[in-house]
């Protein structure tokens, strides 16, 4: 199958097209001028329900529209383009709007970490025992996830991109940080590169011999929205990604897929199953991971039918994330609440094998921080929310349980308000 690329300018001429309205074309228009916008044939064609395309997850997924935007924003962005002597105001207008979504949640910037005096700005080290590396040549994705927390990636005009080629300065870092185990392959989407592109950082990796180096992860949305990349009867570079994958393992460093399925249809095309059995004959394991999404995937049964097909194709489940605050996340945001509740109704009805998942979590400022539970004070009646951080900024902070004042229509861990000890006698 040729990989067709569709976005703001050639949408008009995918197939389906032609039966939608007008007036949702024009969305689409207005609405990827701010939120980066890309999908391919695989999507549309074995993936999308365009007869119900409205409520179809996977359309959603792919496609904005103009809830995505506030009403403000959207009326803000449409007068401008209707304005023939705006000019330079539509620019000013579009950057506006993205400065307003938060492009850069949870401190990422932060992160940044220092190589004898030199930033290096495609590096992020959060986590005293792994780092997240963005290849240059893997900034991209074969498609474009409408609620992305890394949507800055993709828009030049930001210069906000976390990216860098020199993997010896990448080796160099790990090497002085004897802490460091695990090195993060992401974007972007690190499965976009070449063959000869991605050999060339492995080889380095591995003939570096780095002694503490232990595990590899590549964070990929490809099992979903580009399967072929796998499938070496469909093209003689799945093959060559596949050694790759087999060399990492055979060097014997543990090697993990981090797939990101965000609704179960993703999981039942033959081509992508094919996928997976191919993968996993090379060594290396696939975790699962996503968000909990409004419009996506916001109830429970999404997400035991999503765990339990995972597990019976010998994929591991690893995070329930919850929405990062940026983007559209007015959107996409659900309230902690009933994200906990989702999650609870979700894992009760799945088997043993798919409790590996661990959530709901947040990645925020400080680390991963996860609900535990919601409990009551019996003396009082009053809710609270348990949490526990699983990953921290300072690892001696994680795991240590915590309740924060419960709050039905927070949707993330800064709107909500510690609790002090005498609260909790009554």
């Amino acid at each position: 199958m040729k990989f067709i690329t569709y976005n703001a300018r050639n949408f008009r001429e995918i197939e389906y097209m032609r039966y939608l309205p007008e007036k949702v074309k024009t969305e689409i228009d207005i609405v990827s001028k701010v939120i980066p916008f890309k999908t391919n044939n695989y999507v549309t064609d074995y993936l999308i329900d365009w007869e119900n395309y409205e409520d179809d997850p996977v359309y959603i997924l792919n496609f904005p529209n103009r809830n995505m935007l506030t009403t403000d924003q959207y009326n803000r962005l449409t007068k401008a383009l209707n304005d023939p002597s705006a000019n330079g105001k539509v620019n000013k207008t579009i950057y506006d709007i993205r400065m307003e979504m938060n492009p850069h949640p949870a401190q990422q910037m932060t992160n940044v970490p220092e190589l004898n005096g030199e930033e290096l700005k495609g590096m992020q080290h959060k986590y005293k025992d792994i780092v997240l590396f963005f290849p240059s040549q893997g900034q991209t994705c074969h498609a474009h996830c409408t609620f992305c927390f890394r949507w800055p990636q993709f828009i030049k005009d930001l210069d906000m991109k976390f990216s860098m080629r020199e993997i010896e300065k990448v080796i160099a870092y790990i090497r002085q940080n004897e802490s460091i185990n695990e090195i993060l392959f992401t974007g972007g989407d690190p499965m976009v590169m070449d063959p000869a592109t991605l050999k060339k950082y492995i080889d380095a990796l591995i003939d570096a011999k780095i002694p503490n180096l232990q595990n590899i992860r590549f964070g990929t949305k490809s099992l979903s929205y580009w399967p072929f990349t796998f499938l070496p009867r469909h093209n003689e570079e799945a093959g060559q990604i596949l050694d790759i994958l087999k060399h990492i393992t055979d060097s014997g460093l543990h090697l993990s897929i981090m797939g990101h399925f965000n609704h179960p249809n993703e999981l039942e095309t033959e081509v992508v199953q094919e996928a997976i059995r191919n993968i996993r004959q090379t060594g290396a394991e696939i975790r699962t991971q996503a968000p909990v999404l409004n419009h996506i995937n916001n109830r429970s049964e999404d997400w035991a039918r999503m765990w339990q097909r995972q597990v019976q194709l010998g994929l591991i489940p690893y995070y329930m994330f919850i929405e990062r605050e940026t983007g559209p996340y007015n959107y996409f945001s659900i309230p902690l609440a009933d994200i906990y509740r989702i999650y609870q109704e979700a894992i009760r009805e799945t088997g043993s094998f798919a409790k590996t998942v661990t959530g709901p979590t947040m990645s925020a400022s400080k680390g991963k921080v996860q609900i535990m539970g919601i409990v009551t004070n019996p003396t009082d009646g009053r809710k609270y929310f348990m949490m526990q951080y699983i990953r921290h900024r300072d690892y001696r902070e994680t795991f240590k349980p915590f309740l924060m004042e419960y709050d039905e229509k927070a949707t993330w861990v800064d709107q909500l308000k510690d609790v002090k000890a005498p609260e909790l006698v009554g």
